[in-house]
């Protein structure tokens, strides 16, 4: 018997307006399955262990496809959690299921704090029945990989179009890119990123990776 603290993460899908999540993990596990998931592993596994779940912690990451260093902090706040609970922090440790959800900051910050003295404990991403379906983590990612991907070629193949279409009615001049950004919002356009909401600044950039053609390229591509 003892005391968890348990830590759930997610990222964020712009083009699904998924952009905020509630601090309540209760809550948080209603807006995002991927948060419910690593939820119920944790609260299974303390109920197995006729331990206590002291607290539980949720973190959206800032970047929708890639871990950031955003996370650390959480999981300081977590730890500080563990600290005054004498608990252990329990989370899913995706990275060792074939490595299909990486997180090298995440993982860098546990260890970082395990090497502080709080005990940190990664469960193993399994399938398990979630609200009545089998959720098998693996195939929920690989969905998710596929419509992004769906979603970025089409924002690749409409937005210039639509971006052409605001600059055309707009005429040269002071105040242009906001003018541009206020069609383009009005209109419910997505940004290449699949943002909801067009800036002066991200309408200057998006116009400049259209001449270049690289719009909408991911870095790194």
């Amino acid at each position: 018997m003892g005391a968890f603290v348990g830590f759930y993460w997610t990222f964020p899908v712009r083009w699904a307006g998924f952009l905020d999540l509630p601090d309540e993990a209760a809550r948080a596990a209603e807006a995002s399955r991927t948060v419910a998931y690593q939820r119920a592993l944790a609260r299974r596994f303390v109920e197995w262990e006729n331990g206590n779940l002291a607290h539980e912690v949720v973190s959206l990451e800032v970047s929708p496809d890639r871990g950031t260093s955003a996370i650390e902090s959480d999981v300081v706040s977590a730890g500080h959690l563990c600290r005054k609970a004498g608990a252990t922090l329990l989370h899913v440790d995706f990275h060792r299921n074939g490595g299909w959800r990486p997180h090298p900051f995440l993982g860098d910050a546990l260890s970082a704090l395990q090497g502080a003295g709080v005990p940190v404990l990664g469960l193993p991403a399994e399938g398990i029945m979630l609200d009545g379906r089998t959720f098998d983590p693996a195939e929920h990612f690989s969905i998710w990989r596929v419509r992004d991907a769906e979603e970025r070629d089409r924002r690749r193949r409409e937005v210039p179009a639509a971006l052409a279409a605001a600059l055309a009615e707009v005429p040269e001049g002071r105040g242009r890119w906001k003018a541009v950004a206020s069609l383009l919002n009005a209109r419910g356009v997505p940004t290449f990123g699949g943002g909801t909401t067009w800036t002066l600044d991200n309408v200057r950039k998006a116009t400049r990776d259209v001449e270049a053609g690289t719009a909408g390229t991911p870095p790194g591509s």
